[in-house]
């Protein structure tokens, strides 16, 4: 019998505009060759129509990315650090599994009892908010710990207070954080080289955190599941040499 790559959590509208999603909870008995975030359950939300180049391509991921600056279509017209993600290895992947049929549709009963006491990854691809939160909840319950970022939180119709507990509001720069925080969001802020504040804490995952840990084993990302600073971390996407002569230079 072909092993089971991991489970289907989710096929739907997406929440973001209503494309059609599927959301993948794979890794969860593998160890990771990832040394930034070590062994840690992942989940991909993608288009399950469209295959994630072709989404990246064409701008079809708004339905999984929203409005993020990051996404590749939208960083190559302003100059903004592009998504680090390697969407044409480990997402693409993925979807191929999924159109193979190597992920079971599964209850969330079903999920929440295969993810207990792990560590799990909301949106390792894909924002969470593109899914419903009550899916995320219910998967996630029994989990040892998890961690997430949205870029959906300045969205009129996010809720703040149901998101808060499950993901960190990305942000890309000190005013959006301050909002962010402003609506009870704990804060991840990349900057463009290091410029830490006051009330947040260095990644410590980070080559400038001098790597004390791995996103495993640190617990700053949970969201208001737990009290801490926020977190900020130098921009190391793919030229982030160029952006930060760029800034010293003004």
């Amino acid at each position: 019998m072909t092993k089971i790559l991991g489970y289907i959590a989710y096929e739907g509208p997406s929440e973001i505009d209503g494309s059609p999603v599927v959301v993948i909870v794979n890794k969860i008995d593998a160890d990771s060759k990832n040394g930034k975030t070590g062994a840690i359950v992942q989940t991909f939300i993608i288009r399950s129509d469209i295959a994630p180049m072709a989404a990246v391509q064409t701008g079809a991921d708004y339905a999984i990315c929203g409005n993020c600056e990051h996404r590749p279509i939208t960083a190559k017209e302003t100059g903004k650090p592009p998504c680090y993600v390697q969407v044409g290895k480990s997402v693409q992947s993925v979807f191929h599994a999924y159109k193979r049929g190597r992920y079971v549709k599964a209850d969330p009963a079903t999920i929440a009892k295969a993810l207990q006491g792990k560590i799990v990854r909301l949106g390792t691809y894909g924002d969470p908010f593109a899914a419903p939160v009550t899916m995320w909840n219910q998967i996630i319950r029994f989990a040892a710990g998890h961690r997430g970022y949205t870029h959906q939180w300045q969205r009129a119709d996010f809720d703040a207070a149901a998101w808060s507990p499950l993901v960190m509001a990305s942000a890309d720069s000190i005013d959006q954080a301050a909002h962010a925080n402003l609506l009870g969001m704990r804060v991840f802020r990349v900057s463009i080289g290091v410029d830490k504040q006051s009330g947040e804490a260095v990644c410590p995952a980070s080559a400038e955190g001098q790597r004390k840990s791995t996103c495993a084993k640190c617990t700053l990302c949970a969201g208001t599941s737990i009290q801490a600073r926020d977190v900020v971390i130098a921009d190391h996407a793919a030229g982030h040499a160029r952006r930060v002569i760029s800034i010293a230079a003004v």
